[in-house]
């Protein structure tokens, strides 16, 4: 694992502010005041800031070490990232999010361990988010099975 992972996951900008660059859009003569509207609203013009993490570097990385022992994995991935920096630490928290490490095993399939109704939920994966769990028996890093989703049925076919 890269020694600054937590740089290139963690360090991006943040987008979504909706800032207007000096001479774009903006109008610095009197005829943007004639044309300003009369009234406006309460709510905020500008949208709120957001997070851009960029995950698919950590994602690549769980990936490429698929079928080999979890313990040497996550001890790789320590070694990189110290515990007492917020930041290095929020990188472990989506490794805990991204690696099932106690998963239940239905039918031969991974599930959460925690039951949502009554019931296991499988773990799925996903392009976007793939889920990763660590085998019980051989404590192996696996990735979980991709399951489409379900189609809807056509209302217009029946």
């Amino acid at each position: 694992m890269r020694n600054d992972m937590f740089e290139v996951i963690i360090e991006r900008p943040r987008g979504g502010a909706g800032w207007v660059k000096p001479g774009r859009g903006e109008e610095n003569s009197e005829r943007a005041w004639e044309r300003a509207p009369q009234k406006q609203g309460m709510r905020p013009y500008r949208r709120s800031k957001y997070l851009s993490e960029n995950l698919a570097p950590l994602k690549r990385f769980l990936a490429r070490n698929v079928g080999r022992p979890w313990r040497v994995v996550s001890s790789e991935i320590a070694g990189a990232i110290t515990m007492t920096s917020a930041v290095q630490k929020h990188v472990m928290d989506h490794v805990r999010q991204m690696v099932e490490e106690n998963p239940v095993f239905v039918k031969g399939l991974p599930h959460h361990p925690h039951a949502s109704g009554g019931k296991y939920l499988p773990l799925r994966s996903h392009p976007r988010w793939p889920d990763f769990y660590v085998c019980p028996r051989t404590g192996l890093l696996r990735q979980a099975p991709h399951y489409p989703r379900p189609k809807k049925p056509n209302p217009s076919s029946t």
